[in-house]
């Protein structure tokens, strides 16, 4: 019982890192056109803010993703590296808390720190 167990703990977690890596993979294909105004949700869920621009490389994959804060007009949006976002069913979740991403210095259009 217990290998079998084991057997199946192993074919879940390789399923996982499949699933994860399809998702990150997604996130580097879809055009910005696709990602920009789709909800930003922090680790917890909670809505973030929303994409409001993809920066790309040379070369066209996604490098930064600039992220307008929900519920601040004046603020300035945020940069988010594109590698460490996973796009879902929902939106684009960031691997940050909803204090960590607020206390990020927002940036100026062309990526240079605003503050």
């Amino acid at each position: 019982m217990r290998r079998f167990t084991a057997i199946r703990l192993t074919v879940m977690a390789a399923v996982c890192a499949a699933a994860a890596g399809l998702a990150v993979a997604a996130a580097r294909a879809q055009p910005a056109e696709a990602l920009e105004g789709r909800p930003v949700l922090a680790a917890d869920g909670r809505v973030l803010g929303r994409v409001e621009r993809v920066i790309r490389a040379p070369d066209g994959r996604p490098l930064q993703v600039l992220v307008r804060p929900a519920g601040i007009p004046a603020a300035g949006p945020r940069s988010l590296s594109a590698d460490a976002l996973e796009v879902t069913p929902q939106g684009v979740r960031a691997p940050l808390t909803r204090a960590e991403f607020h206390a990020m210095p927002p940036v100026a259009p062309t990526g240079k720190t605003a503050r």
